[in-house]
């Protein structure tokens, strides 16, 4: 099992420009405020981890290109460390200036796809896709390395086989994940049962990895489709830690689980002060809330 903290995730923004029915509300702006982490802010945490054993570092929100420094941080990873770097994003932002820029770094792109139709679209973020058709252009046309993510939510999971077939089509890759919420409740285990079953006839290879809790099928032409199933679901604290990854939040401060209603402020702390509690709270991960 995993000694310490594999993935630090830093939501640059609690803001988003989407409304998704499933939003757990960790990426929905708050009227009464907007808070965005700082340039400085997050150098100086990363400087601070940098002798951890931490491997990998992943942007969301929010949308985090919401926080216009996101870019600038992505670059400043790519070029002071040796981090793996992960961007999860509805892609609605993307330009083909930031396009220009992030092929330039070794970012791997995470997309929210859920549906193939505009009308669906529109009817779970609030958005049309027009914005997101042009973002999947950029990236096929700068070779932008990308997947996509779908939430198996039962008001939107019947998009789920047009989605998988036209990313499976176009020899991409796709994680479907699990819907949690109100105290771990499993509302997607007959539709996960259901999609297993489906996959298995349509796939030419299924591989199981026990230990991360993960599901792969591979298609001909190079398409991918994993399922991710929620240790949350039977309360398994070994798979979180084999995964190991504490959250910075927007406000500045530490969560280790995205359910964790306590979180922890660096704010008025020192720099030695922020790599105990990092230790502190791995320690403290050793049972689920």
């Amino acid at each position: 099992m995993a000694d310490m903290w594999k993935i630090l995730r830093i939501l640059t923004t609690n803001k988003c420009n989407y409304r998704c029915l499933y939003c757990h509300n960790e990426g929905q702006e708050k009227e009464e405020y907007i808070e965005n982490i700082t340039y400085d802010d997050f150098i100086r945490i990363i400087n601070i981890i940098a002798e951890m054993e931490i491997q990998e570092i992943r942007f969301s929100g929010g949308e985090p290109l919401v926080n216009p420094r996101t870019i600038e941080m992505i670059e400043w990873l790519n070029n002071n460390s040796n981090y793996e770097i992960g961007l999860a994003t509805n892609g609605s932002l993307i330009t083909d200036d930031i396009a220009r820029r992030l092929v330039k770094t070794r970012v791997l792109l995470t997309i929210h796809y859920p549906a193939v139709l505009n009308s669906e679209y529109e009817r779970i973020t609030g958005k049309d896709n027009t914005s997101f058709l042009n973002a999947i252009k950029l990236l096929d046309k700068y070779e932008i390395n990308h997947s996509f993510n779908f939430v198996l939510y039962p008001e939107t999971v019947e998009n789920i086989y047009n989605v998988i077939e036209n990313v499976i089509n176009t020899g991409k890759r796709i994680k479907l994940l699990p819907f949690i919420e109100k105290g771990f409740n499993n509302y997607s285990k007959d539709i996960i049962e259901q999609i297993s079953k489906k996959l298995d006839t349509m796939s030419i290879m299924k591989e199981y990895d026990e230990k991360a809790g993960i599901i792969s099928w591979k298609f001909h032409g190079g398409g991918k489709v994993k399922l991710i199933e929620s240790p949350c679901y039977n309360h398994n604290i070994y798979t979180c830690r084999e995964y190991g990854e504490i959250r910075l939040l927007p406000d500045l401060s530490l969560q280790k689980c995205i359910f964790a209603e306590k979180t922890i402020s660096l704010k008025k702390l020192t720099d030695n002060e922020i790599k105990e509690m990092i230790v502190d709270l791995w320690k403290s991960f050793n049972k689920c809330l």
